[in-house]
């Protein structure tokens, strides 16, 4: 059966796409090893992570593999949600700032929708074979990789940059379905469905 690793996550405008995608060009150049910037066009709040998802009509769960597409689809059309505004602010490193991995930038506001939204995605998709995260939810938005962290790099001058990154506040009205595909140049991300948020 063929498969697609599949996310679920919000968009963000282009506006803020290109203002983190900069912002991702400079932290990358204050690691002392080898770092990527995430690329405008990748750029988006992961709610859950999906893994590899058959792309037919699996139903998933009894037999200890994940549902497909459809029925995916089907539940995330379920979720009802307000429309809300985030806006991003300082950050940090994953796993630590002792050897950091990623940076990224945190949620200064809209954190309480957005995990609320995080937690409604776990309980529609966990019946159909998607098991839930076992830590905590942290809405987050990756920034750069730091694929040598032992070799250092300016801490310090990254969350200054992270403190100072002047962000837009951004609209939240759907909630997306997408499709992660390598090639050559890296993964790219295709949308795969759209569900829009419920009136106010």
């Amino acid at each position: 059966m063929d498969h697609v690793r599949a996310f679920v996550g919000i968009p963000l405008p282009e506006a803020c796409q290109d203002l983190a995608a900069d912002l991702g060009r400079r932290l990358a150049s204050l690691a002392y090893g080898a770092a990527s910037p995430v690329k405008a066009g990748n750029i988006h709040l992961t709610l859950k992570f999906l893994g590899n998802v058959p792309v037919g009509l699996a139903t998933g769960g009894a037999d200890g593999g994940p549902a497909g597409l459809p029925a995916v689809a089907e539940a995330l059309a379920g979720i009802l949600f307000a429309p809300f505004t985030l806006r991003l602010g300082g950050g940090g490193f994953f796993p630590g700032p002792a050897r950091p991995r990623v940076v990224w930038a945190a949620l200064a506001d809209g954190a309480g929708p957005c995990h609320a939204l995080a937690r409604a995605v776990e309980a529609a998709l966990a019946p159909l074979g998607f098991v839930p995260e076992p830590k905590p939810f942290t809405a987050h938005l990756t920034l750069a990789r730091l694929r040598e962290p032992g070799r250092g790099g300016d801490w310090p001058e990254m969350l200054r940059l992270l403190a100072a990154a002047g962000w837009p506040t951004v609209p939240v009205g759907s909630l997306t379905l997408w499709r992660s595909v390598l090639g050559p140049a890296g993964a790219r991300h295709e949308v795969l469905a759209a569900f829009p948020a419920t009136a106010a």
